[in-house]
Formats: C-alpha cells, structure tokens, sequence
C-alpha cells in the first residue's frame, strides 16, 4: 500500500464531499456578479451603506464602502463566510478524517497492517487536503469568470482574480496543515474536528474584532487571516511578506505533524 492507494481510499471517502463544495463556491461566485450594483443603483447602496453600523461596514472593506467598486464588490465575495467556511470544511474534514478519524474507528489498525509507513499516511492526508483545496479555489475563480462574460462589469476582468483565489488556497492549506498537525495527536475525529473549528473560529473572529476594537488592533497579526485581504490583493497586489507567512506557518506545521504522527501511540 502506497501513497497513491491511500489517495484512491481518500477518493472514496470525500469525493462527493468535494464535488458538492466546488460546485456551491462557484455557483456563489457567480451569484456574487449578478448582485454588484449597476451605475443606476448606487446612490440607492450608498444610503444603505451610510445607514449601517460600523462593524458591518468593516466587514464589507474600504473598497465597497467607500468607492462602492464592482471589483471591491466581487473581492468581497472571496472573503465572504460562505465561501471561507465550505474551503474550511474540506481542510478539516479530510485531515481530521485521514489520521483521528481513522484512529477513532478502529481502522488504522488495518491500515497499520499493511507495509505502509506512517508518514505515506500523512503524505497522503496532506496531498488530499491540497488538492482539494485547489480544486475548490479554482471552481470559485470559475464561477468568477463565468458571470463575467455572462455579465461585463466594467473595469473588472476575470485575470485580476487569480491572485485572489491563489491566496485563498495558501492561507485555507496552512489551515489544513494545522489540522493535521491536531490530527496526528488525537484518537477520535470528533475531538479533532472540534479543535480545528475552534482555531478557525477563533483567528476569524481574532481578525474581525481586531479591526473594529482598535485597543486590540496590535493582536490582529496573530490571525491568519490577517494575510489574506482579497480586496487588497486586487488593489495592490500579493505581497511577499504575506506569502512567507502563511508558507512559513503551513510549512512548520506540516512537519511537526509528519514528526508527531511518526511517533505516537496508535
């Protein structure tokens, strides 16, 4: 048994999981085209704006607020909760379910018995997690690209929205490293999973409070998603120091679960 059998055994277990994330991302982005306000209705979005609270206006970023863009608009969508969490539960449904949920259930033993390494296991986990993350960032660019041509925005053109989904697989795959790294040290999916959506949970909300309470502002780079800012990305562009950090972060701790998992107790 080698890494490609444990991937075809993964196939099995997620892939219509898979099809069904990629699938909503990108009918979302493409709804996400339809609703941009035409030249005719800003005025009316401008009340609405000017009539929200200020956490809201945070949320929906400077572009929309403030220059009521169709590219700030579509940025938005990139960033939006629906769109994070389904990328979020494909990172820590399968590296939740390749390691703990396999200890959990028992059937590690009969994998443990084969002439299989621990780290293939990992390797296999990891490559899962990655590739399904790609594919859900590419159906969303799609979904993107296809109400494009469905419906021409002016200044805005599918291309500029690369980067953006390039970044969104970044930051979600050093999630799913994360959650492997907590796989590797659990013996029950349930609990991994519950640690998972709590790291997640928690640098959102990290991120998001500590752009509206300015006393905490300083704590805001301890969330990832601090590194991901599609609406700056397509004002201004990927940044390097924004990229190392989020390979750095994904990196270590891909690692240290090859490192843990390799040593534990099954």
């Amino acid at each position: 048994m080698n890494v490609l059998v444990l991937l075809r055994h993964l196939l099995r277990r997620h892939g219509h999981a898979l099809l069904l994330l990629a699938a909503a991302n990108a009918l979302f982005a493409w709804a996400i085209t339809r609703v941009v306000p035409a030249a005719s209705q800003t005025a009316f979005v401008r009340e609405l704006l000017d009539m929200a609270p200020a956490p809201v206006r945070v949320l929906l970023g400077e572009e929309v607020v403030a220059n009521l863009s169709a590219r700030g608009f579509l940025g938005f969508g990139y960033v939006h909760p629906f769109t994070l969490l389904l990328l979020g539960a494909w990172a820590v449904r399968v590296a939740t379910g390749a390691l703990a949920g396999e200890v959990g259930k028992g059937t590690m033993d009969l994998i443990g018995s084969r002439p299989v390494s621990r780290s293939s296991q990992v390797a296999a986990a990891a490559v899962a997690v990655f590739a399904g993350l790609a594919a859900i960032a590419a159906a969303t660019w799609a979904g993107t690209a296809v109400g494009l041509q469905l419906r021409v925005l002016e200044g805005v053109s599918a291309p500029d929205f690369v980067p953006v989904a390039a970044m969104s697989l970044l930051l979600f795959a050093a999630f799913g490293a994360i959650a492997l790294l907590v796989s590797a040290t659990r013996r029950e999916g349930g609990t991994a999973v519950s640690w998972c959506a709590g790291i997640l949970a928690g640098s959102y909300v990290l991120d998001y409070l500590a752009r509206v309470w300015s006393a905490i502002g300083f704590l805001r780079p301890l969330s990832l998603f601090r590194y991901y800012e599609p609406q700056r990305i397509l004002r201004e562009g990927v940044t390097t120091g924004d990229v190392a950090v989020l390979a750095v972060v994904g990196a270590v701790a891909l690692a240290a679960a090859f490192a843990v998992f390799a040593r534990r107790d099954l």
